[in-house]
């Protein structure tokens, strides 16, 4: 019996995501596990006050990001689809996914609801006061995920 039967694959538009599928394309295939690519789409942040009284700025707002988010849903299925066909190619099952909002919470959601034995994901390589800004989504996996965790490490930024 192999040790992962489900395999959730962080796919964003990072050079990392390559080397993340890869790696977790050969593992599925070689435990003849299935994949579960899940990519993360995040609201633009408004520079405006919404704090008028009838609400014209957050209607504005509301129109850009739902403008937003059709632009990168297409552009994303045509994306996520060159992968699902590189891992049929390999013989590999797959399936993708997309959230909208922060990585590390949507994937450990999709990782509890859809029953992943193990998540695969980048780690950019950022350190100390640059990782605390930036936050990290590998670090909040680690922590918060309810199966195990491949991180796949970047090279440290300069």
């Amino acid at each position: 019996m192999s040790v992962y039967q489900k395999i959730l694959v962080a796919i964003d538009q990072s050079p990392r995501s390559e080397e993340v599928f890869k790696q977790a394309t050969e593992l599925a295939k070689l435990q003849g596990a299935k994949l579960m690519l899940l990519h993360c789409l995040t609201l633009p942040r408004s520079n405006q006050d919404f704090g008028d009284r009838y609400n014209a700025n957050l209607d504005k707002f509301m129109q850009q990001a739902q403008a937003q988010v059709n632009d990168s849903m297409e552009a994303t299925r045509k994306w996520m689809n060159g992968f699902v066909h590189d891992a049929e190619n390999l013989g590999v099952e797959v399936d993708w996914d997309w959230r909208i909002g922060e990585a590390g919470h949507q994937l450990c959601a999709v990782a509890k609801d859809w029953g992943a034995d193990l998540i695969v994901l980048g780690r950019r390589g950022h350190q100390g006061l640059k990782e605390v800004v930036l936050g990290s989504v590998s670090n909040y996996v680690l922590h918060r995920a309810p199966c195990s965790v491949m991180v796949i490490q970047g090279q440290p930024a300069a």
